[in-house]
């Protein structure tokens, strides 16, 4: 079963999402960890072998967190603006239903649709 970490800064109604999917899912908050540095929160995603999931944008730089050094990372492209988050949403659940493999993935999620660079 896929574990996934959620970084400080996905809102709660995405982790009610994916645990409404029936999905394991651990906040940033559950671990003590609020306001950790980027690098500890990566750590701590691949020390308990977890797909981490952020808004954090600086999570899909493939030059500092290349697919190769992670069990994967998906990136919510969104804003506070609640049709947005619910497009987002849509498309998150999407992958999440379609996608069986994480390890080794970087996915980048907006409004509209969702990409997917593996390790090459």
């Amino acid at each position: 079963m896929t574990l996934f970490l959620a970084d400080e800064c996905v809102f709660v109604s995405t982790v009610r999402l994916m645990r409404n999917l029936g999905l394991t899912v651990q906040r940033v908050q559950e671990l003590s960890l609020i306001g950790s540095e980027d690098q500890e929160i990566f750590q701590e995603a691949q020390r308990m072998k977890a797909v981490l999931v952020t808004n954090d944008k600086g999570f899909g730089d493939v030059r500092v967190y290349p697919p190769s050094s992670h069990r994967g990372i998906i990136v919510l492209r969104m804003e506070p603006d609640p049709k947005k988050v619910q497009a987002v949403h849509r498309v998150l659940e999407g992958l999440l239903k379609r996608e069986r493999k994480f390890d080794c993935c970087l996915f980048i999620v907006d409004a509209s649709k969702y990409r997917k660079r593996k390790r090459p």
